[in-house]
């Protein structure tokens, strides 16, 4: 069986292609693919996976056979289809973990070829987004305010100078875990241009056709600076999930203008990850792995 496993990153876009896929679901099922819905993935396979991961260097002959049930199961209850879609950016690492360690996804080569591993008996393709630093750091940074209590944005972005571990090493570390051949990379601009590009590769061949309404509707809106300035001061009032149900909440109430996006404003800051993602896709196209870019 061919699987294709879409590994993100977050911030580009991965709810909507999720929800996307989940909607056309019968659809694709007719033409052949299976795929489980996101919550299925994470509640059944990626938890477990997170937890066991760290024990596979000493402990695989236990925690893969573990792994590989899982995953198999979920599979299973597809029925009888040539291509199995597996999404879930959790799978690359989190976001919390990259802001404590201070680089972008530090393990997602280890992951990468555990998953190999658990799916060697199968036709393996991984597929991966990057994103502009700017606007990924202010959307992961977005993404952790969500859930209440991030650390302040300055010192968020300073864990992710351009000097640092960027795109070009994440994708060489997914590169040497599953091998170039097996592994496609679009930027978030080339999606944007046009995102039933995306769909043509994750579900090749089949009429899978996205509403215009659908392709203009903001699945995650982020919150601005009126949402934040309101998070902020309910802080010493609210817990902690009370916090992550206001900022949902917040997300989508319409604010009056002006109402500004978060955004990093310093200029040499800005030149400096312009030159740095320019090296990466140059760096990215020299692994020979697929790369789409604007």
């Amino acid at each position: 069986m061919k699987v294709l496993v879409h590994l993100g990153v977050h911030k580009t876009a991965t709810t909507f292609i999720q929800s996307q896929l989940a909607n056309n679901r019968q659809a694709l099922a007719e033409q052949g693919f299976g795929m489980a819905g996101i919550w299925a993935v994470r509640g059944r396979f990626t938890n477990r996976f997170d937890r066991l991961a760290w024990f596979d260097p000493v402990w695989r002959f236990l925690t893969r056979p573990a792994l590989r049930r899982r995953l198999d199961g979920l599979m299973r209850e597809s029925g009888e289809v040539g291509t199995f879609l597996l999404s879930d950016e959790n799978l690359a690492g989190t976001i919390a973990a990259n802001y404590l360690f201070g680089r972008l996804y530090p393990w997602i080569g280890m992951r990468a070829r555990i998953l190999s591993g658990l799916l060697a008996a199968h036709d393996l393709h991984v597929f991966l987004c990057i994103r502009r630093y700017p606007d990924y750091l202010v959307s992961s940074w977005l993404q952790l305010a969500s859930k209440g209590k991030p650390p302040p944005f300055e010192k968020y972005v300073e864990k992710f100078p351009p000097e640092g571990r960027g795109w070009a090493e994440v994708v060489a570390d997914l590169a040497a875990a599953v091998g170039p051949g097996r592994l496609t990379v679009w930027t978030y601009d080339w999606f944007a241009e046009d995102p039933q590009r995306v769909f043509a590769l994750l579900a090749p061949g089949t009429d899978f056709v996205l509403a215009e309404e659908e392709l203009k509707r903001e699945i995650l809106p982020s919150l601005t600076i009126k949402g934040l300035n309101v998070v902020s001061l309910l802080e010493e009032h609210l817990s902690r999930p009370e916090l992550r149900r206001m900022s949902r909440l917040i997300r989508n109430f319409e604010f009056d203008e002006p109402n500004p996006r978060l955004e990093i404003a310093d200029p040499g800051l800005l030149a400096a990850y312009d030159a740095r993602y320019r090296k990466d896709l140059e760096s990215i196209r020299a692994l020979g792995v697929t790369l789409f870019a604007a």
